[in-house]
């Protein structure tokens, strides 16, 4: 790990240390924290054999999260069966587009991780299944587990006769990214039942207090999710938004994946079909009201979590 650690940040890229064997980062403040001083990274890791973390924002990359479907989850065309054929699918039809080979990372979920360069100045940001079905993006305010790195038994991997750095994040992919046009027809929105399986791993594990926050938070997906009439979606995306930031300002979430299931079930109840960019303003909102006024159980301490592609 301390050698992983050591080669990212060679590479001008910033690194936070993990749980050992999860991807929740041993930091709370990870993204401030994240460092490529030798010295630092080598009294960090050789206290422990910690994950790795690649913060996202500090490094300037952009990360495309090429998923695994979740059981039951389905693109609706037989073509689309996880993140790399969306991606296909997305550069199949966009003139001119090529999927530039890059830095990229096989997950022990089946998944990969395509690391970019994101160009100076762009808005690149997180995404949850807005480009597409199981593709999801990582850029300043999230981060990727770097290579390995262990979690249930398995280790990411760096694909074979791929490059070891970044290249530089193709125009079309840039252009798709910070537009954040509504999921293609092939992806579609997420289903509601989608929606609370994608969180009930999340309320089975952890500390009774991270299962407890987990159950608040798949409490709100669900009635959010669940939600059709047009009155009033927004103020309740806002208000699950609030109760997940007090959540993650105790140290009981990671905000990325708090923001990344509450996208989902703003999708799902049909909010952002023509202004996407809705319910990211909506969530960041909550978000930001939420973390002013953490959220604890009176009767038990609270150990950090965060969250990760």
């Amino acid at each position: 790990m301390l050698a992983s650690a050591l080669r990212y940040a060679e590479r001008g890229m910033y690194v936070h240390p993990l749980l050992v064997g999860a991807k929740e980062p041993r930091w709370l403040d990870w993204e401030s924290r994240a460092t490529r001083d030798p010295e630092v990274i080598e009294r960090t890791w050789g206290r422990a054999p910690f994950n790795i973390g690649v913060a996202c924002g500090p490094s300037g990359l952009l990360a495309l999260d090429l998923d695994m479907p979740h059981e039951g989850e389905v693109s609706g065309s037989p073509e689309i069966v996880d993140g790399m054929t969306m991606l296909d699918s997305l550069a199949a039809r966009t003139p001119g587009a090529r999927i530039t080979p890059t830095l990229t990372v096989r997950t022990p979920s089946g998944g990969r991780h395509l690391v970019y360069r994101a160009p100076a100045g762009s808005a690149v940001r997180n995404t949850a299944r807005t480009l597409g079905f199981c593709l999801d993006t990582r850029a300043a305010g999230g981060y990727i587990v770097g290579i390995g790195s262990v979690v249930g038994g398995s280790a990411y991997v760096l694909e074979d006769g791929c490059p070891t750095d970044p290249a530089v994040l193709p125009d079309w992919l840039l252009t798709l990214v910070t537009a954040a046009p509504k999921p293609p027809k092939a992806g579609g929105a997420p289903r509601r039942a989608d929606v609370v399986a994608r969180l009930r791993d999340l309320t089975r594990q952890g500390t009774r207090e991270e299962r407890w926050a987990a159950g608040i938070l798949r409490s709100e997906c669900d009635e959010l999710a669940a939600m059709k009439q047009e009155g009033g979606r927004n103020n309740r995306l806002n208000l699950a938004a609030y109760r997940a930031g007090q959540l993650v300002a105790a140290g009981l979430l990671g905000q990325a994946v708090a923001e990344e299931h509450l996208t989902e079930a703003a999708q799902a109840c049909g909010l952002g079909a023509d202004t996407p960019r809705e319910i990211e303003k909506t969530i960041r909102s909550g978000m930001t009201a939420g973390l002013a006024r953490p959220r604890r159980m009176a009767t038990a301490p609270v150990r950090r979590v965060g969250g990760a592609a």
